[in-house]
């Protein structure tokens, strides 16, 4: 938030008080001075009552609750003019005047303490051990310390205020700490406040941070003399004030002007740099332990960025977590460890949980220490803009949270006490609660049960009909199966269905039957309303349990998820929760394995066995890209275990191709025309240079041999025919790698077999407009307006006329200004990415505006590109998907750019990771040829392989299990072979891989 944004600040009592109290100070405009009020919350009767109050204070920045056990109402305001007011708002105060000309003389402001040159408050903070010291943070003045610390023992006792509370025992016998030797007192270093001799006007005793912005300042838990600091919006610093400012010592000067470097650190004693620091919060029941928290800047969506820091480890960061929206305020839970409120101005209140411990080696407690997020849970969702927050602390439950909106609305109440749950990756449950219910997700119910509690939304009625999805919005690719096609596989799967070899007697496992297939999901629809509350009371959990990954993965292994059969995976997949993440996949992986066999991809000393395009393109064989991580169960594969420069491959071995790649690598990344984030390291986003920018550059030279061995492999392909059959490139295209775009186009199955009957099942289907994409780019314009013309959506009937009208200009006609402002404005109001693309094309955009359109599926780009950009350009192209999407993205749909090889490895990882399906992981990763993986790899794919062999075994499903593992060796047996585990039609003659 701003400094000049008006906001409300909300305060809880810092001393746990019974009943409840809160302050909330602040102003409704810049020309209204602001008041403070306090209440008092009676949570057994739900009233909230007022008992202070303070009116025109001025314009509020900053507050804090002194937590002095004898004057438990005193606050201190900072405003904007750079005075702070120690205010008591005590019970008497709602008898005085509502305004006064003079509001320093009103005997509810206990002192003032003034600066020499104007400028905001931005931050107050108590020492919690000695509350008598204070310490205030200001704005940049290039002749003033922006830190200063304030005893304020001589002004209270100046005041005559009487101890207050009912705690008579407490009252009037606290005394202040002094410390073996005097330690937490801290030394006069201020000349100014040496000599003076009026208690009602204090000066500051110390101050640091001469020249500077300090917009953050807090007291250490139970110190006095640790006190931390956020400088200049990008350092934390962490001050000593027994060693204070040197520059104010005997005849030192107290107005900085140009201070040496060396005095804006002094009395710091750690320090930490970071992106942004716009506040910080220690944890009152960890000493060491304090938050930051930063808002990051940029045009689009508000994020924020909260940080985790341990006072003993300076320079060190323990942990970090994205919060989305802009942060308004943090505040630790009293009593509760681990429990950080993060309140944002749209999204509200969120709890989370922060798990700390140390690690244990062989039942030894080891001095290595560890800190992790345990989760969240919202407690408060505002439909207005959140001002301010905070919590207070009850005998029981976890307490109450205020909060305060934009209007000026006040809310509070109690903190849910949400049970603990959690799932394990075989589909295991744990429940934390008072009380215990029995939630299978396999059973059906028949009826409500009568003791359900109500829901705060009823489960609506829905019909399957009306929640089915549209097949067609999932088709990632060509070879993605039809409904059809799906049912069949489906039924002919029930038909065939019995135990396997092991499997107990009647198809019975611990979780059923394996006999047949039955509906697992009889209401379908969303499991959350629109405030993110379970839909359904306890119907609502038993279906959110039944979502759960390995509760599906379970039920995908009943059904006969394996390795037998990959179409059948594939239409197994479509009954189940994360669809869309395997939509067009196993098909694909079917294709694959059959167009890339070892009889058809080996010859002499280069083996392409299930490889995609980029190590075909490249040439990519023998080596390794970048390792995968070696734990299926590592968190770090989000970040994609990279340490090199972003835009450089790691260089293995000494490969020709990997030395080209890099010898490109400095150029700019593509990016897609739909993505605004920059590359890491990058300030801005960059977009992949057009064909004429990239003339002169030097094409890296083809192997030759490597060219030969692919022009003998495809020759022996169209001996054979069928799918294997290289595809038909385009003479004018040219260039040195035509053999392997020849291959490519086979494995993005574009090798002319069956062209025309893939268009007509478009057209049929209702994807007229893909069908169009296809017809313009293989040449076929005509084809390309009559089947828009001939669609039944006036919107396509349009399209095709205005195409057609165009493409009957002259090329100097649509080069003019008047075609140029028109065309492109319409290019973009469409909305479909087949037709952006081809008018694009027609209006004379460069490629980039078909290959980057990430609405088409990366085939049919992959294809577009094969058959119309140069090796150059399409080289370029390549690379850019590499670094931007494969080494960092977690979708499988790019296992069509690395195939079942070592980039895959790392593609799988970051997969499992992001979804914790670990059983479609480990039986794709049976098909990597594992003789081509270094041992880093092979070890990972073993780990997955014994996951969910042990994952089988915990399900009763012993059968499945031994069928998985002949499975596997027959796989790994026909790679050694040269031949196919899958088609016996791929059976042939051929040179045996020696590598």
């Amino acid at each position: 938030m701003s400094a000049n944004e008006l906001r409300r600040i909300a305060l809880s009592d810092p001393l746990s008080s019974t009943p409840p109290r809160f302050v909330i100070g602040g102003q409704v405009s810049q020309v209204v001075s602001g008041d403070v009020k306090l209440y008092e919350w009676k949570r057994e009767k739900g009233e909230m009552g007022m008992i202070g109050l303070q009116t025109d204070v001025g314009q509020i920045k900053a507050m804090a609750w002194c937590p002095l056990p004898t004057h438990r109402n005193i606050l201190a305001a900072g405003l904007s003019n750079g005075k702070t007011h120690l205010l008591s708002l005590s019970p008497s105060t709602l008898s005085l005047a509502l305004s006064s000309p003079n509001p320093q003389a009103s005997t509810s402001t206990i002192a003032t303490l003034y600066v020499k040159y104007s400028r905001p408050v931005t931050s107050i903070s108590f020492s919690s051990l000695d509350p008598n010291y204070l310490a205030t943070g200001y704005e940049r003045h290039r002749s003033e310390y922006s830190l200063l610390i304030w005893d304020i023992a001589d002004a209270l006792a100046a005041s005559q205020l009487p101890p207050d509370g009912d705690d008579n025992e407490t009252n009037g016998r606290w005394e202040r700490p002094s410390g073996a030797g005097g330690e937490h007192r801290l030394s006069v270093t201020n000349l100014t406040a040496k000599v003076n001799t009026n208690p009602s006007d204090p000066k500051h005793i110390q101050h640091y941070c001469p020249s500077e912005h300090v917009n953050s300042v807090a007291f250490m838990p139970k110190s006095t003399h640790q006190l931390l600091a956020s400088v200049s919006g990008k350092t934390i610093r962490l001050f000593d004030l027994r060693t204070p400012s040197p520059s104010t010592g005997a005849g030192g000067s107290t107005t900085p002007r140009d201070p040496p470097a060396s005095a804006s650190t002094a009395g710091a004693s750690h320090q930490w740099f970071t992106r942004a620091v716009n506040g910080l919060t220690p944890d009152s029941m960890n000493e060491h332990r304090f938050a930051s928290y930063e808002i990051t800047p940029g045009g689009g969506p508000v994020n924020s960025v909260v940080r985790l820091w341990d006072s003993r480890k300076s320079g060190h960061e323990l942990l970090n977590f994205d919060v989305p929206g802009g942060i308004v305020g943090m505040e630790w839970m009293q009593g509760r460890d681990g429990l950080l409120g993060v309140g944002t101005k749209d999204k509200g209140v969120g709890l989370w949980e922060i798990i700390e411990g140390r690690r244990v080696d062989k039942d030894q407690v080891v001095a290595e220490e560890w800190i992790t997020l345990g989760g969240m849970r919202q407690i408060v969702k505002p439909k207005q803009n959140l001002h301010s927050f905070a919590f207070a602390s009850s005998e029981k439950g976890e307490g109450d949270v205020m909060f305060v909106l934009r209007d000026g609305t006040i809310g509070v109440g109690p903190i849910s006490s949400a049970p603990i749950f959690a799932s394990g990756p075989q589909g295991d449950v744990a429940i934390c609660t008072p009380s215990l219910r029995i939630l299978d997700p396999d059973l059906i119910q028949e009826s409500d049960q009568p003791d359900q509690p109500p829901s705060p939304t009823s489960l609506p009625p829905t019909s399957r009909n009306d929640l089915e999805d549209n097949d067609n919005a999932y088709r990632a690719n060509r070879f993605q199966l039809a409904p059809e096609r799906v049912t069949q596989l489906i039924a002919e799967r029930s038909r065939s269905a019995s135990p396997a070899l092991g499997t107990p007697v009647g198809g019975m496992t611990p979780f059923g039957s394996v006999n047949g297939l039955r509906e697992w999901y009889e209401i379908k629809g969303k499991l959350v309303d629109g405030n993110e509350e379970l839909i359904g009371g306890w119907e609502g959990w038993r279906r959110a349990l039944g979502n759960d990954v390995g509760v599906v993965m379970r039920r995908r292994a009943l059904e006969g998820y394996g390795l037998d059969d990959l179409l059948l995976n594939a239409a197994i997949a479509t009954r189940h929760p994360g669809k869309e993440r395997l939509a067009g996949i196993w098909e694909f992986v079917d294709h694959l394995t059959r167009v890339m066999s070892p009889a058809l991809s080996s010859h002499r000393g280069y083996n392409l066995t299930h490889h995609g395009v980029f190590p075909i393109w490249f040439g990519v064989t023998n080596e390794h890209h970048p390792s995968s991580p070696s734990s299926i169960h590592s968190t770090a594969t989000l970040q994609d275990n990279l340490h090199h420069h972003p835009h450089q491959p790691p260089a293995r071995s000494g490969s020709a191709a990997w030395t080209a790649l890099k010898s490109q690598s400095s150029g700019s990344i593509p990016h897609s025309r739909q993505t605004s984030s920059p590359m890491p390291g990058s300030s801005t986003p960059t977009r992949e240079r057009k064909a004429s920018d990239r003339r002169g550059e030097r094409e890296p030279e083809v192997d030759r041999d490597y060219a030969q061995a692919i022009e003998i492999l495809n020759e022996r392909r169209r001996e054979i025919g069928g799918v294997g059959r290289p595809g038909v490139v385009r003479a004018a295209v040219g260039g040195q790698r035509t053999e392997m775009r020849k291959l490519i186009l086979a494995v993005c199955g574009e090798n002319g077999e069956s062209a025309k009957e893939e268009t007509d099942r478009l057209v049929e289907s209702g994807q007229r407009t893909k069908a169009a994409f296809r017809a313009y780019f293989a040449g076929d314009e005509a084809a390309t307006v009559s089947i828009l013309m001939a669609s039944e959506d006036q919107n396509h009937r349009l399209l095709g006329s205005t195409i057609a009208g165009f493409m009957s200009q002259s090329a100097s006609a649509r080069g003019s200004d008047f075609f140029n402002s028109h065309w492109h404005g319409l290019v973009n109001r469409v909305d479909d990415p087949f037709v952006r693309a081809i008018l694009s094309r027609i209006g004379g955009d460069d490629w980039e505006s078909v290959l980057e359109e990430e609405g088409i599926p990366l085939l049919d780009r992959v294809a577009v590109g094969v058959q119309h950009l140069d090796d150059k350009e399409f080289t370029t192209f390549l690379r850019g998907r590499f670094f931007t999407r494969l080494i960092r993205s977690a979708s499988l749909h790019l296992l069509a750019l690395s195939g079942l090889a070592t980039p895959g490895v790392s593609l799988l990882s970051r997969y499992l990771a992001r979804t914790g399906d670990l059983q479609s992981v480990a039986l794709l990763s049976a098909l990597f040829p594992t003789a081509k993986l270094d041992k880093n790899e092979r070890e990972t794919i073993e780990r997955w392989k014994e996951g969910y062999r042990d994952m089988l075994d915990s399900w009763g499903m012993w059968g499945e299990r031994c069928a998985f593992d002949v499975k596997w060796g027959d796989i790994q047996r026909g790679f050694g072979a040269g031949s196919s585990p899958f088609s016996e039609k791929d059976k042939i003659g051929g040179e045996k891989c020696p590598v």
